[in-house]
């Protein structure tokens, strides 16, 4: 298990000040901050275009880590940063009123009486829901953020605690409460180190057993979020199965005080107009929606950041046609934008065109991408019945789930600098690493005009190699360059000393050298270039 110890930071807020479970954690990020943190674009060197197919497809596939952030990302950060930290306020290990919520929990177990919590705990408790078409990213920004924050804090004394700062599930494919309750059990267990399924979780303990123990150790190891994905599977229930799951995600927040993030496609906007919505209205987070993105700024970002990871042999410049080309054929989702740019670069590396085209782009949209065709055809119709027979992409029509598309940043000024940011770094790092090949080969007594050359064509054929790894090809390079060499000599010297053996051979016998030589077949005769002049 990995674990960071506690490093307390003073606060800003007087809400945050003296709760050691607020103060063990990062920093809140500006929104400048939140996009440099969250951004993850993957090593690459133009060079690498050189390489031979086989290693060109494997580098391709670097694009499927490819993570660049845009407004409704940083708006995502924002409100998970506040989520955690509002959760918190009402549970303080530094307080008496921590220790006895415990203890009170505790005797509620055993007498199986019902929890509760005191207001002040379960107001601060809070929820919200991502939502949004498959594909379009969600799963991949909620994980990039919580990358940020350490899953498990240790707590020395007075605190003597695990925290766990979060805790992601995936809903069953089965919609199974029980499942997701041992789920729960296996996930702290491994996180750190206890036994607890084996004590609550196994399959012939009741749920309502395992529910009340889930609140007990949610409140005893500090749970700061419960995050459950894939919501839309509890419609794969039958009877009550689903609303029993929903009652149990308002327990925990309301009466157990977990802040939970549930996040689904559009499949479950029926399941979240029931009373699990209402249950939420006192949040003040709001629910976030994520529909296909729009052709505007935001897509231009995204689809300029991976543009340049290009490894075919020829680079094609991004224009306006070429974005215009790929929204159609991905119709904004992102998934599949990624997916339509892998697999373009692809079939250019096996057709040994080298270059992606727009008409590249739709032919492989066409062919390799021919299961999610009649998703895109619908949404390209902009059909409402069409759309509406692929439930994970019906649009939502309530006005309050509308994401609110603020001008956070200037994104595409944020983009640029970074681009020419790691350009510069890479430059920088090329020169240096020339520049100590040159003077290792110097310092070896070899010369100047040399060591610059080998040392240019050694670090432009290989990249990404170590300095003690382009040393030793360099050396290898030279010792072949003094075997041409002396091989050229020897064969010269050997050329001479033959020729000589000829004419003296020939002065014994009483022979001109022309006539020794031409015996010998070394040079031609007269009458043979006459004879090709006849």
């Amino acid at each position: 298990m990995e674990v960071s110890l506690a490093n307390y930071k003073e606060q800003v807020l007087a809400d945050y000040r003296g709760n050691p479970l607020i103060e063990a954690l990062p920093p809140i990020l500006s929104f400048e901050e939140a996009f440099e943190q969250l951004s993850f674009l993957p090593q690459f060197h133009p060079d690498e275009r050189n390489l031979s197919n086989h290693h060109r497809y494997h580098a391709i596939l670097r694009l499927t880590r490819f993570f660049q952030p845009i407004g409704q990302t940083l708006n995502l950060e924002q409100r998970f940063s506040r989520f955690i930290r509002y959760g918190y306020i009402g549970r303080n290990p530094r307080k008496k009123e921590h220790v006895q919520v415990l203890n009170e929990l505790h005797k509620k177990l055993i007498h199986n009486d019902d929890i509760g919590l005191p207001p002040d705990i379960r107001a601060t408790a809070s929820s919200f829901t991502l939502m949004g078409f498959s594909g379009i990213g969600k799963t991949s920004a909620v994980e990039r953020i919580i990358s940020l924050y350490p899953q498990v804090i240790l707590h020395k004394e007075p605190v003597n605690c695990f925290q766990i700062v979060w805790l992601k599930l995936n809903c069953p494919y089965d919609g199974s409460l029980k499942s997701l309750c041992m789920d729960f059990f296996q996930s702290i267990d491994k996180l750190i180190g206890t036994n607890y399924f084996n004590k609550y979780g196994k399959p012939s303990y009741s749920i309502s057993s395992m529910v009340t123990r889930m609140g007990q150790l949610a409140r005893l190891h500090c749970i700061g979020a419960l995050i459950i994905d894939e919501i839309q599977h509890l419609l794969s229930t039958k009877g009550e199965a689903s609303e029993k799951m929903m009652n149990f995600f308002v327990t925990l927040i309301n009466e157990i005080g977990i802040p939970i993030l549930t996040i689904g496609t559009m499949k479950a906007k029926t399941l979240l107009q029931k009373d699990f919505r209402q249950a939420r209205r006192s949040s003040g987070q709001g629910d976030m929606v994520w529909q296909q993105m729009k052709n505007d700024d935001d897509w231009e970002v995204l689809i300029t950041s991976m543009w340049d990871y290009q490894w075919t042999r020829n680079y094609t410049e991004l224009d306006r046609h070429l974005l215009d080309v790929i929204y159609e054929e991905s119709q904004g989702i992102v998934d599949i934008a990624v997916k339509l740019f892998i697999l373009a670069q692809t079939r250019a590396i096996e057709t040994e065109t080298e270059k992606v085209t727009a008409n590249l782009i739709i032919q492989v949209a066409k062919e390799d991408l021919k299961l999610v065709q009649p998703m895109l055809n619908a949404l390209k119709s902009g059909n409402l019945s069409e759309i509406g027979k692929f439930e994970d992409i019906v649009p939502m029509d309530i006005d309050e789930y509308v994401l609110n598309r603020l001008p956070i940043l200037d994104l595409k000024a944020k983009i640029q600098e970074k681009k020419d940011k790691i350009a510069t770094e890479r430059q920088m790092k090329d020169l240096s690493m020339e520049e100590r090949l040159v003077l290792a080969l110097i310092n070896l007594d070899i010369e100047t005009e040399i060591a610059e050359r080998i040392s240019k064509n050694i670090i432009k054929k290989n990249p990404t190699l170590s300095i003690s790894e382009l040393m030793q090809k360099s050396l290898e390079l030279v010792e072949e360059d003094r075997k041409k060499l002396k091989n050229n000599l020897t064969k010269g010297e050997r050329s001479k000393n033959q020729l000589q053996l000829v004419i003296d051979k020939g002065k014994k016998d009483k022979k001109a050298a022309y006539e020794a030589l031409y015996e010998e077949g070394f040079i031609k005769g007269l009458i043979t270039i006459n004879s090709k002049g006849d």
